[in-house]
């Protein structure tokens, strides 16, 4: 393939030409009002993603059949790191510092060790003059649970009604697989980039983000980042965050025969769980954005479990509940945490809990919230390649999970989105499953995405598009 760069009035335009034995494509697709034609090496991409989908389906295959439960995520590492290899110019393969990673503020380790739990990250070297871009996908996936409650085995990589099947298909290995792919279609087709492609395969995302945390530490930085998560090919410039806590409330036990002698835990709990109903009702006021303007209820505040004596007929002393605060995408978690002891504060009113006040502990699962502007140029610029390879707009909204797009926005200043198949609803369940449709679709979008951000490099001159 020839490429040559020419520059005009309306920016940079390619001229390429495509040898005769090689595939000649000629898609023109509308985005918004604007009628943008696709380069001929844009087109020979596309058409490469879409005479070979068979092969992205037998990646995705291969590492949902590679267990990696978190804790244990290196065997699939081994098989991605050497997957890097056939397609990326340098391959890095080390365990992070776990010393170094319990000093950083942002990570709340689970009390694990990272022995034998490494990151892969393969680099495509660009050649000067472009932007630099990560694609960031994390390998560790929860534990399947029984095998009896899987229709398909959960290491199955089954196909059935268009669905792949398997712990991780959606969460996260099918983003996974489209990185990968996408690298490999650069090397099959010669493309040289302007800009550094840098992917990362981490662990400990279901746990910490140490793994992403490690990768900053290790000195990976780019002008952007993809982290992929399955957003239903939704394109997020925001994530909401979350902590785990536990409140004890105190009581004072007795003999159900002097039952008047004693103080219910349980029942002084009452006030102070119709407090944190109402905190999370003005915190979706006042604190949500237009990105999350699709969902009732963006931060919440779920109690997920509940306990008090463990007999039935004793006045309990003790009433302990946990639950899940969600964040906001600007706050930090400090500012969050803050605004939750002071409602449990707030509603220890009465005399017995002023002289034996509830106490609060934040327990180790913790991620923080980000945003990118929606009008950012890399937003724009993958709204726009959506378009061209998806041939519609893209849903622009807000994640409504835990992810690590806050380590590399909020740590790193990189502008980032959260993209991804599948729906995340169907993650962490039995019978997880991705719709492999969406899943070509989101290589054909993050191949597009990729040539125009890094830029395509020929004869010394780099060329990129005007953002």
């Amino acid at each position: 393939m020839r490429v040559a760069a020419r520059r005009g009035d309306a920016g940079v335009r390619l001229r390429v030409c495509v040898p005769r034995s090689g595939p000649r494509w000629t898609s023109r697709l509308r985005v918004g009002d604007s009628d943008m034609p696709l380069t001929a090496v844009e087109q020979a991409a596309l058409g490469w993603v879409e005479t070979r989908q068979r092969d992205l389906v037998a990646l995705l295959q291969r590492l949902v059949s590679v267990p990696s439960v978190v804790g244990d995520e290196e065997a699939c590492q081994l098989v991605v790191a050497d997957a890097m290899r056939g397609c990326c110019d340098t391959v890095d393969v080390w365990e992070p510092d776990r010393a170094w990673l319990d000093r950083h503020p942002a990570y709340f380790h689970q009390g694990t060790a990272f022995a034998g739990r490494p990151n892969a990250v393969g680099i495509v070297r660009g050649h000067g003059g472009g932007r630099s871009l990560i694609l960031n996908a994390h390998v560790d996936v929860v534990d399947p649970g029984p095998a009896e409650a899987w229709t398909h085995g959960p290491w199955s990589g089954a196909l059935d009604d268009g669905k792949l099947y398997g712990r991780g298909a959606v969460d996260d290995k099918a983003g996974l697989a489209g990185m990968l792919f996408a690298a490999r279609c650069l090397r099959d087709l010669g493309v040289s980039l302007g800009g550094d492609l840098i992917l990362e395969s981490v662990v400990d995302e279901e746990w910490g983000g140490g793994g992403t945390l490690a990768t900053l530490h290790r000195g990976y930085t780019a002008d952007a980042a993809i982290v992929f998560e399955p957003t239903d090919l939704d394109l997020c410039p925001a994530a909401r965050g979350g902590q785990a806590f536990r409140v004890t409330v105190p009581g004072k036990g007795a003999h159900p025969i002097r039952s008047y002698d004693g103080v219910s835990a349980l029942e002084k709990a009452i006030p102070i769980l119709a407090a944190l109903k109402g905190l999370e009702a003005d915190r979706q006021a006042r604190l949500r954005t237009p990105l999350f303007a699709r969902y009732p209820v963006f931060a919440p505040i779920v109690i997920g479990k509940i306990s008090a004596d463990r007999i039935p007929s004793k006045v309990p002393e003790t009433c302990v509940f946990e639950g899940l605060m969600g964040y906001a995408p600007a706050e930090t978690y400090r500012q969050a945490r803050e605004e939750l002891e002071r409602c449990v504060g707030r509603a220890a009113t009465d005399p017995w809990l002023r002289a034996h006040p509830p106490v609060v502990e934040w327990l180790a699962l913790n991620k923080e919230g980000a945003e990118t502007p929606a009008g950012h140029p890399f937003i724009r610029l993958v709204a726009e390649a959506f378009g061209e390879a998806a041939g519609r707009p893209p849903v622009v909204t807000g994640f409504p999970a835990g992810c690590d797009l806050p380590y590399l926005r909020r740590h790193a200043g990189i502008p980032s989105a959260v993209f991804g198949p599948g729906n995340c609803t169907v993650a962490h369940g039995s019978n997880e499953h991705v719709p492999v449709d969406q899943v070509v679709t989101a290589a054909r979008i993050l191949v597009l995405a990729v040539l125009r951000w890094c830029g395509v490099r020929e004869s010394g001159e780099p060329v990129l598009p005007a953002v």
